[in-house]
């Protein structure tokens, strides 16, 4: 009875077998599942940092198309160069005797600019110190080592 209760207890062959070989298998897998990531994540890495590297080509290219574009710019509009074309088109510097100055009834120029003073600055003769800090370090010198009066003493 004890030999028959045995082997009404042991596994079958092929049960053995299929958890020997899933307990080794399934760490495989695993593994080969993180690799997968791990190699998606790294091409989408490198496809991002070709796409980095292609934007600051693109971004230098269009500085110096600016840089070429401001130096046309601003030859162009040179004074050498304007004074130039209009010379070329028929214009001339004008004489004294050819400016008409037009007087415009009512108009008031605008008045000079006076600068405000600081919302913090005190008014006219007055010091915003207090006497305490107006004193030069000779004054200080002389009154401490002069024997000036011994205030402080």
């Amino acid at each position: 009875m004890r030999r028959r209760r045995k082997q009404a207890f042991r596994q079958a062959p092929w049960r053995l077998q299929v958890r020997l070989t899933s307990g080794a298998v399934l760490p495989v897998i695993t593994l080969l599942v993180v690799a997968g990531i791990y190699l998606a994540v790294n091409a989408k890495v490198a496809t991002a940092g070709r796409e980095v590297l292609t934007l600051e080509d693109r971004r230098a290219d269009l500085q110096r198309s600016n840089a070429e574009l401001m130096t046309t710019l601003a030859q162009l509009t040179s004074p050498a160069r304007l004074m130039e074309r209009a010379t070329a088109a028929g214009f001339r510097p004008a004489g004294p005797d050819e400016i008409d100055y037009v007087v415009v009834d009512g108009y008031a120029p605008p008045p000079d600019f006076i600068a405000p003073s600081p919302p913090s600055s005190p008014g006219e003769g007055m010091t915003a110190l207090s006497p305490a800090f107006t004193e030069t370090l000779g004054e200080w010198l002389s009154r401490r080592l002069g024997g000036g009066g011994g205030a402080g003493r």
